[in-house]
């Protein structure tokens, strides 16, 4: 199979440039990047193409791995270029923007796919991690093309609505609450908060690095793109405003209400009881990772 990856100097474009090599097929890679493009070229040994378009002309399979904002423009660019036999799929993080360019091109008779790999270019191998799936207009059909384009990976659907309020949650939320967490601690003596900080703390730092350390420009579009984040943005600035209260007036009793609430909501949540020994694992696997 003939794989065109379109953003294949970025992460997850390189991620998978590295994916379908490995199990056989030839990649082709475009990318408005061309020097780190030649950087993926030299290291991996894909084919660079010349433009999108190239890129996309004789694939079987057409990756769409570019930014938030600019993915409905690039799928409305090579979705002329496409071969009839060929899939179309984007892996973008939201999905609202690319849903109806995949529609009217699947009216028109081509083959597409709307992903989401619910995992980051760190990831070792595909086995064991999640791709989501947003049904463009045939769920079970294209549910059965995921899964036999990626068939280590759980594949799980969900409606276009809502995965982009989940990814408000997931995504946004989480990024807001490390970006503000990171920008606090930076300002401090990081060398000596790790020499004494315990296992929360060397747990949050790990993760606000790690989110510190990705492209801004996608979390850009992930926090101002999604029109339901600014909804949970409110709703932590609210929580927060109101703990920060019951914390200043040294309010015992609220503090301990809000706090039992809390934990009885996450009761819900059949694995809570085991929160704290994961804990623990994950920390000694980052340790793990030092040595």
């Amino acid at each position: 199979m003939i794989v065109a990856i379109i953003g294949g100097a970025g992460r997850m474009g390189a991620w998978f440039a590295k994916y379908f090599l490995e199990h056989g097929h030839e990649v082709v890679i475009s990318d408005i990047r061309v020097d780190k493009a030649k950087e993926i070229v030299k290291q991996m040994g894909v084919k660079l193409s010349e433009s999108n378009a190239w890129a996309a002309r004789g694939a079987d399979l057409v990756l769409v791995s570019t930014p938030i904002d600019v993915t409905p423009k690039v799928l409305t660019e090579i979705l002329p270029e496409v071969d009839e036999h060929a899939i179309i799929a984007e892996i973008t993080s939201l999905k609202s923007k690319v849903l109806p360019v995949l529609r009217g091109a699947a009216i028109r008779g081509k083959r597409v796919l709307s992903l989401h790999p619910l995992f980051g270019s760190g990831a070792r191998k595909l086995s064991g991690e999640k791709i989501a799936l947003v049904p463009v207009v045939d769920p079970a059909g294209e549910r059965e093309l995921a899964n036999k384009i990626f068939p280590e990976a759980t594949i799980v659907p969900v409606d276009c609505n809502l995965h982009d309020r989940a990814m408000a949650l997931t995504l946004a939320l989480t990024h807001f609450i490390n970006i503000i967490f990171a920008s606090i601690i930076g300002e401090e003596d990081i060398n000596m908060l790790k020499r004494i900080g315990g296992t929360t703390f060397t747990l949050q730092y790990v993760l606000s690095e790690a989110i510190i350390s990705e492209d801004p420009a996608l979390y850009v579009s992930i926090q101002m793109g999604n029109e339901n984040t600014i909804i949970y943005l409110n709703k932590l600035i609210e929580k927060a405003i109101s703990l920060k209260n019951i914390i200043e007036d040294k309010n015992y009793d609220a503090f301990i209400k809000i706090y039992t609430e809390t934990r009885d909501l996450l009761l819900k949540d059949t694995d809570f009881m085991k929160a704290y020994e994961k804990m623990y694992s994950a920390l000694e696997a980052i340790r793990r990772g030092d040595d």
